[in-house]
């Protein structure tokens, strides 16, 4: 068994830039379905926390613009928002529907800790600490097993973390789910895997490490979110009996942290399937539970022999990362669910497959030069594709410049690539089948100093950013190397064509078919021999 490698999504193969992946997925994923669809999209930032600087997008079919910020849409209220925002006060709204929540109490940087003691020791350790406005894992310590630790981190989290409220609350025993909803429909689940690696009975552990590190970076979603080796890692393994030089047997799943932050290397595993309808009932009343809520994400803690979950919090503006782009499982397309939502009329329109430079279109807001940037519109419609290989003296002949003209007179989307053995790429696309032939076989003939000797075409469906650019090729040939590289193969192509015409004169003479029985009794003998 080895580590499964990231699965693409057809449409999002290759189509995340940098600026859109990590932190920023939701926002891009979203922004981007909706774009594909013809709607108009717009990005600004606001003004939050003292100053910071909030990203924001709208997307407009030209009647009707609604506003998002990350996976959070406008019809999910302010009051909806502030509600989620506080743990303590969505507690309450589900306990007046009979949501279960863990038992536990709020407490304020001014309670005296020996009252928090003494409640913490009422309910029953473990006990679980978490302040009552903070995300994403921050300030947040579970199984918490006795008294003094539990007043350690509650000066912790109070004096060092800078949370004034907190809660402490009852632990309980199961797994994660991690769950998405659109008003009452449940969409998919995930769990969180403490990062571990998959032993091979080869490599050692810290080769299985740089082996999955590769393979995160391959995912959109964790990119940056790679394993590091660090005293937890090394302190956990020693006590597992493990070094880094250890090689784990074939199979063996060997974990190096007990979180399961996916920034601390954690996985996500798709759990959609496994969800019962008695789970996903306590998760929609969750829903139903808090006013204006039209979608949001639960995590809940589910008994999986008892079939019974506990909701911990109710997010407003969840992250659909992990959900898209799983570590194990089926992705689940969210950012469609969520512009099917808001745009419905939209659900029928054929998908652009392309993609826009969202680095390029963020940039100027997020240092501050512009406020608003609108991004160009995607043609609609079918989209026909190809791809390009052209050989002969085609590098360093203006042949970049030129195509670019050539495509963009035609409203065609690709980009040009030259190939280290001196041939050039170009994956084109439009939705005009007759352009995209004119541009073809323009290339045939292509700028005033190229002379094109061969041209290969092959369909192409995948993701092409929008407009013409050039790839950098990685190689560290000269311009006179790859020229040369270039005459070499015209040369071979040449003496490929004269041997195969003098085999084929060969094949035609008299004598030659004659002696073909001879020949085969030749081969019998020395088969023998």
């Amino acid at each position: 068994m080895t580590e499964i490698a990231f699965q693409w999504m057809a449409h999002h193969e290759g189509a995340i830039p940098p600026a859109g992946q990590g932190k920023r997925i939701s926002t891009y994923n979203v922004a981007l379905e909706g774009w594909r669809r013809g709607l108009q999209l717009d990005f600004y930032g606001v003004i939050e926390d003292k100053s910071k600087l909030k990203l924001r997008y709208s997307l407009s079919n030209g009647e009707r613009t609604h506003h998002f910020q990350l996976s959070m849409g406008d019809k999910v209220t302010k009051e909806a928002f502030d509600i989620c925002d506080n743990k303590e006060l969505t507690k309450q709204y589900l306990r007046k529907l009979n949501v279960p929540v863990p038992e536990g109490k709020m407490f304020t940087n001014k309670s005296d800790k020996k009252e928090i003691g003494d409640y913490a020791e009422k309910i029953g350790f473990p006990v679980v600490l978490k302040p009552t406005d903070g995300n994403a894992g921050k300030g947040v310590f579970a199984n918490i097993q006795d008294r003094e630790s539990l007043l350690s981190l509650v000066d912790h989290v109070q004096n060092e973390l800078g949370f004034k409220e907190i809660l402490v609350e009852r632990f309980i025993q199961g797994n994660e789910y991690r769950i998405f909803v659109i008003e009452d429909r449940v969409l998919g689940a995930m769990i969180r895997r403490p990062a571990s690696v998959l032993g091979d009975g080869v490599h050692t552990i810290s080769q299985l490490i740089d082996k999955k590190n590769k393979i995160r970076k391959t995912n959109p979603h964790l990119t940056s979110r790679l394993i590091k080796v660090d005293r937890e890692v090394i302190d956990l393994l020693n006590r597992s009996d493990y070094s880094l030089k250890s090689i784990p047997e074939k199979g063996a799943r060997i974990y190096l942290r007990t979180k399961s932050n996916l920034s601390a290397g954690g996985d996500s595993i798709d759990v959609t399937d496994q969800l019962t309808p008695e789970l996903k009932e306590i998760v929609i009343n969750a829903g139903k539970a808090i006013p204006g809520l039209a979608h949001y994400g639960v995590d809940m803690i589910v008994d999986e022999e008892r079939n019974t979950g506990t909701i911990l919090e109710v997010n407003a503006r969840p992250g659909i990362g992990g959900h898209m782009f799983p570590v194990e499982g089926q992705p689940r397309d969210f950012a469609k669910e969520i512009i099917d939502f808001y745009f419905p009329e939209t659900k029928n329109v054929v998908r652009s497959p392309l993609y826009f430079d969202f680095d390029t279109i963020i940039e100027p807001i997020i240092n501050r030069q512009v406020r608003r940037t609108q991004v160009m519109k995607t043609p609609v419609g079918p989209f026909y594709g190809k791809e390009l290989i052209l050989t002969g003296i085609v590098q360093n002949v203006g042949f970049q410049t030129w195509s670019r003209r050539q495509a963009l007179n035609r409203g065609l989307h690709g980009h040009f690539e030259n190939l280290e053995d001196g041939r050039i790429r170009i994956r084109i696309m439009g939705t005009d089948k007759e352009l995209l032939e004119e541009f073809k076989a323009a290339c045939y003939t292509g700028p005033y100093k190229a002379e094109v000797k061969d041209l290969e075409e092959n369909e192409w469906n995948k993701p092409i950013l929008l407009g013409y650019e050039v790839i950098k090729a990685h190689t560290n040939l000269s311009k006179r190397q790859i020229r040369n590289l270039a005459r070499n193969i015209e040369r071979l192509e040449k003496e490929k064509a004269r041997a195969v015409e003098r085999y084929q004169h060969l094949l035609n003479r008299r004598t030659w078919r004659y002696t073909e029985p001879l020949r085969k009794v030749a081969k019998k003998i020395l088969k023998r021999s």
